[in-house]
């Protein structure tokens, strides 16, 4: 009877110990993931022009950039339209910090951002799966929407590369548009923009751009415009942020594989 008294004061220990070590892992989830780069959520495209903040100036001594502008305009029409709430509150994540949901196994910030004079309530959530992190922003605007899932994604945990999914509005919850990115160099990343809208005749176009492995560009751009109502084509684009020129080429549109070229002024030039 010693000896059985013995087995089960040990049994009981080992399940104390086991049961503290469940309840200090619980209490300590370790470290919150960290968020993806802000670039993977970008409203700009790399700064491409407009001429310079006004209409495509289809002169003919700027045609080339012309084509360009219009083709990269496009996507940035859909991707401020589309992105420009949630990437607001994306951005304001960088300034608030998580913690840890015992009761689904995510961790979550919530905060306010203000956008267009309201302001926002924010819930991002993020879960550690594997190698894997998936995120999920719910945003609420008193009067308006609440909780309405605007965007998910996932992420690799060292941040190299991941995608998100965003959806158009509270009043019209449908996919619109996914962000594939890949990390390059500290916060910079490629990014390649695919418009999975079923309502527009375009669904299925994409635009990838990121830094050029070019020296004398900053920017490139693979632009695949896809069309039910017109021609379909492709164009690609190199372009230096800060000296503004670029080059651009397309078979389908130009009817040859062959560069043109825009300087600092966007006008034609020859290109070296």
């Amino acid at each position: 009877m010693k000896r059985l008294g013995t087995i089960f004061l040990g049994a009981v220990v080992a399940l104390g110990v086991i049961l503290s070590s469940c309840s200090e892992d619980s209490e300590n989830p370790g470290n919150p993931p960290e968020l993806p780069p802000r670039a993977s959520m970008s409203v700009n495209l790399g700064n491409f022009p407009q001429n310079e903040g006004g209409r495509v100036d289809n002169t003919a001594a700027k045609t080339n950039f012309a084509f360009a502008a219009l083709n990269v305009g496009f996507w940035q029409t859909i991707v401020g339209a589309t992105i420009v709430i949630p990437a607001a509150a994306f951005d304001a994540a960088f300034d608030h910090s998580f913690e840890y949901q015992e009761s689904d196994g995510r961790w979550k910030s919530e905060y306010t951002v203000g956008q267009g004079g309201s302001l926002i309530t924010a819930e991002l959530f993020a879960e550690t799966t594997g190698e894997t992190v998936k995120w999920e922003m719910y945003l609420s605007q008193e009067g308006s929407y609440d909780q309405f899932l605007w965007f998910t994604g996932e992420s690799r945990v060292d941040n190299s590369g991941g995608e998100w999914t965003l959806y158009a509005s509270p009043q019209s919850p449908r996919e619109v548009l996914t962000i594939d990115w890949d990390r390059v160099e500290g916060d910079a990343v490629n990014s390649l923009y695919t418009l999975t809208d079923e309502t527009s005749t375009k669904t299925g176009s994409y635009i990838e751009y990121g830094v050029s492995a070019e020296s004398d560009y900053s920017h490139y751009y693979d632009v695949s415009v896809v069309d039910t109502e017109d021609d379909d084509y492709d164009l690609s684009i190199l372009y230096h942020e800060e000296t503004k020129v670029g080059r651009v080429k397309s078979n389908a549109y130009f009817g040859d594989p062959d560069w043109r070229c825009w300087d600092e002024s966007f006008d034609d030039t020859a290109c070296e």
